[in-house]
């Protein structure tokens, strides 16, 4: 058993569980909260795997103390709040729900930014790093704009709880500029945040992920050069 546990932590402290975490999110984003998210078997699913998200996002530190004992206590909060949601669906909770996944969600994008930027060779895992930390902010920003829909109480979905899939699309075509219009931001609030993540959505794959892009052509160009 300790061996095992060893195995885990050496393997989600090396820059290729960057890969492995950028296939979770993929996974999560693309295919399990569109396809999975009506009815109460893709609920109770989706929230497994976010689950799992949450104990790699331990596993992911373990070996930081200065990051672990935070991580950990928004891994378990956002743990119980995640299914308290499911047993107790009040706006409160809700928003508690939210707050936590928002909150675990940003300094686990903080915590993967500093793994991808650490000293050492700049490798093709490190730039998958940089895109799950765009993939975390779209993720950040989706629960960000659902918690404005319930405190708001805006009722244009059926039910107290709103769809996530709904928040979700908004937020990647709003990170992404893409702008479909179908899906039109109301209040005040959330309209300043759109505008916020587009700017995010823009600048951060032309500064951070262009400049690691850079630094692993460089780093290959120096391993050319010195065999």
């Amino acid at each position: 058993m300790k061996k095992l546990s060893s195995i885990l932590l050496r393997f989600w402290n090396e820059d290729r569980s960057l890969t492995v975490m950028l296939l979770l999110l993929l996974f999560f984003v693309f295919i399990l909260v569109p396809w999975m998210s009506d009815g109460m078997r893709g609920e109770i699913f989706i929230k497994i795997v976010y689950s799992f998200i949450l104990f790699t996002g331990i596993l992911s530190v373990a070996r930081q103390k200065k990051f672990v004992i935070i991580v950990s206590i928004l891994a378990v909060i956002g743990f119980f709040l995640n299914w308290l949601s499911e047993v107790y669906p009040t706006t409160p909770v809700l928003i508690a729900n939210d707050l936590a996944i928002i909150f675990f969600n940003s300094f686990f994008a903080l915590v993967i930014l500093i793994k991808t930027f650490q000293p050492g060779e700049i490798t093709y895992h490190r730039i998958e790093g940089s895109i799950v930390v765009y993939l975390l902010a779209g993720l950040i920003f989706a629960y960000i704009f659902h918690a404005v829909y319930l405190f708001a109480g805006i009722t244009s979905f059926n039910n107290i709880k709103g769809n996530l899939k709904e928040f979700l699309y908004f937020s990647f075509t709003s990170l992404t500029t893409m702008g479909y219009g179908d899906v039109t931001p109301v209040h005040p609030l959330a309209r300043s945040l759109a505008n916020l993540e587009a700017l995010i959505g823009q600048l951060y794959p032309a500064i951070l992920i262009a400049r690691l892009v850079s630094m692993e052509i460089e780093s290959s160009a120096r391993k050319r050069a010195n065999k």
